[in-house]
């Protein structure tokens, strides 16, 4: 009698280990769209104007963020519009003039177009440290240059791709990408 019950025991443990084991995998799986939803609306919520990047190295790491979020392609066009004004609060002054914000997002878009036409996906991006970065004074104004290495895979295989930003630090203090260039 002992055994039989020692039986059931074991197949009701079991059961209910079987049971939390696949809630638990149920509330806690994550598809690749969902976690490209979650990055999308991070982006967007992010209160730029209360916690603005400290240093140039952040201003660059959140934009290549960005950069990844227009490329997965997991939002719909009006995340995507807010996706692109959160980019362009990055910018300085001078480069906002240069691209207006309806031209700006078309912009975007045809790049991410080409992007998926060409079968390609960002899959990492890596900024210099803030050590291995140049400051220095141009028109008495602060200015840093880092340097990004993209990567990217594509039908053709993977490939690296490097820019170097270009920031200015604004009247309030606080760092933007005047331009870039490869």
């Amino acid at each position: 009698m002992k055994k039989n019950g020692l039986k059931s025991i074991i197949i009701v443990v079991f059961c209910a280990c079987l049971c939390v084991g696949y809630f638990f995998y149920l509330t806690h799986k994550t598809g690749g769209k969902e976690a490209a939803n979650n990055e999308v609306e991070m982006i967007i919520s992010k209160d730029l104007e209360n916690s603005y990047p400290k240093t140039a190295r952040e201003v660059v790491k959140f934009y290549n963020r960005i950069l990844k979020c227009y490329y997965s392609r997991g939002y719909t066009e009006e995340q995507l519009a807010q996706i692109a004004e959160q980019a362009r609060t990055l910018m300085d002054e001078e480069l906002k003039e240069k691209n207006p914000q309806d031209s700006y997002l078309l912009a975007v878009k045809e790049d991410i177009s080409n992007f998926a036409k060409d079968g390609k996906e960002m899959y990492n991006t890596s900024v210099e440290s803030s050590n291995e970065m140049e400051f220095k004074k141009v028109k008495g104004r602060e200015c840093a240059y880092a340097d990004v290495d993209y990567y990217i895979k594509s039908k053709k295989g993977s490939q690296r791709s490097s820019q170097t930003f270009i920031l200015r630090r604004d009247e309030g203090n606080k760092w933007r990408i005047l331009g870039f260039y490869q």
